[in-house]
């Protein structure tokens, strides 16, 4: 696999590209610690920095990271075109009863994930490890199509 670049939007504003593993595990880390209250992160996983300009090149494999430390919970939102069976979904919490959490979705117009997405904050650690072996969408946990909400 060629060198792994990691783009990322966090919540903060700010935007971090991290090369190779050390870097970008560093940074899955860094992300699952920031209380994100009114918006989400955005990760790009590829050999290249996206958004390097206008022209791109533009991201394919990407999550959308929210992280509530406080409260030990987080969700998952996964696209990926080249995915036939799944190509946007998040992730699936199949304990009941669901967390009563409202995790921020987008925080451009105030959507929240479903409850059923919140999964613990482990458990999103392990799959967001896996997407950067892979760069597919990870085994480790649940997931439902997004539009099945």
């Amino acid at each position: 696999m060629d060198a792994l670049v990691v783009t990322a939007s966090l919540s903060s504003g700010v935007g971090r590209v991290t090369r190779g593993m050390t870097a970008s595990v560093a940074l899955v880390e860094e992300i699952l610690t920031i209380e994100h209250i009114s918006s989400e992160t955005t990760l790009s996983i590829g050999e290249a920095e996206f958004y390097a300009s206008k022209e791109g090149p533009f991201p394919n494999h990407q999550f959308r990271v929210t992280a509530r430390p406080s409260i030990g919970f987080a969700a998952l939102n996964y696209m990926d075109n080249d995915d036939g069976e799944m190509p946007i979904a998040n992730s699936f919490n199949p304990r009941r009863p669901l967390p009563e959490v409202n995790l921020i979705f987008n925080g451009a117009v105030g959507s929240v994930f479903p409850r059923s997405a919140a999964i613990l904050i482990s458990d999103a650690r392990s799959a967001l490890l896996e997407w950067l072996g892979t760069r597919k969408r990870p085994t480790c946990i649940p997931w439902r199509p997004y539009d099945q909400y």
